[in-house]
């Protein structure tokens, strides 16, 4: 509950500060009373003082009852008020409100499941540059839902999200390009592109850097680098990049090698579900490696964890 408010704040003071055609201060001193009723989780007050300024049309208010009867718990919460709300500011060219809305018809929240409704909003959204409408629409061309399947258009969305600073758009733009899928296949332009989403914090896209270094593919082959990718990742809980990262320990590719970090890597990606750990363990139980005594039975406990086929 405390991490949706604190990031419902956040979408409050970047809207109020994106607003066009108003005066930011006379825009924060309206809305202050709602932010401090939303600060200390008093949703109700929040209502009360927005309500009055959504009456006046104004696209901002309308937009954060939306949001708040989207976000808020039980029993305040209520899709179809926040469709309402999303429809009204969304009419105004409010672009956050269109994605919301676009997001709320494509799951049905709210009413009736409308995914051809969703792509309208996400591309009218999309087309005032909005990163996560641009990337949602990219995905439906993607699926065929709502639009006609078509991975040309996909793929053009995705540049166009990943340009707007998307980390997910980049990501998935930067798998395409490394693995020729919709584009042409370009180590580079996807070792870019993983670069900028890691900068963003996006743990797929450093994990994939660090493979990238490791091999030489796309970036000068590097293993310090490659080490350093694969730990940030890790310490963010990215299963195989746990699995990588003790494979570096294990054999000292890029890093003193170390069997007691490569050991605790492993079982920590093979407690996540990683298969590649799971079996080195099993393997090194039968053999005594990795400082391990041989041991049958728990080999033959890591062994039975393994897929089947």
């Amino acid at each position: 509950m405390r991490a949706a408010l604190a990031l419902l704040l956040i979408a409050v003071v970047l809207a109020v500060k994106a607003q066009p055609g108003t005066r930011a201060e006379d825009v924060e001193a309206r809305l202050a009373p709602a932010l401090g009723a939303l600060g200390r989780g008093d949703f109700a007050q929040a209502i009360d003082v927005l309500q009055p300024i959504a009456r006046d049309g104004h696209p901002q208010a309308l937009y954060l009852l939306g949001l708040v009867y989207e976000s808020a718990s039980p029993p305040v919460r209520d899709y179809a008020q926040a469709r309402a709300f999303y429809l009204r500011a969304a009419e105004a060219r409010h672009a956050d409100a269109r994605t919301n809305l676009a997001t709320l018809l494509l799951e049905g929240r709210g009413g009736d499941r409308n995914p051809a409704e969703a792509a309208r909003w996400y591309r009218a959204a999309g087309e005032q540059g909005h990163p996560e409408a641009l990337h949602a629409l990219a995905l439906m061309f993607g699926t065929g839902d709502g639009v006609e399947r078509d991975e040309g258009e996909m793929a053009k969305w995705l540049e166009r999200a990943a340009r707007a600073g998307s980390a997910r758009a980049q990501a998935q733009l930067a798998r395409m390009y490394l693995e020729g899928d919709g584009v042409p296949q370009d180590a580079r332009a996807a070792a870019r592109l993983f670069r900028a989403a890691a900068d963003q914090g996006h743990v797929w896209a450093m994990y994939f850097l660090g493979r990238l270094a490791q091999k030489g593919e796309g970036v000068p082959r590097n293993l310090e680098a490659a080490r350093e990718w694969f730990e940030r990742a890790a310490n963010a809980g990215h299963a195989l990049a746990q699995h990588e990262l003790a494979t570096v320990y294990e054999l000292g590719l890029g890093a003193e090698s170390s069997t007691a970090k490569a050991l605790e890597l492993y079982r920590t990606a093979a407690a996540r579900g990683a298969v590649e750990s799971i079996r080195r363990l099993e393997q090194a139980y039968r053999n005594g490696e990795l400082g391990l005594a041989k041991s049958e039975s728990e080999a033959a406990q890591w062994g039975a964890r393994l897929p089947k086929n």
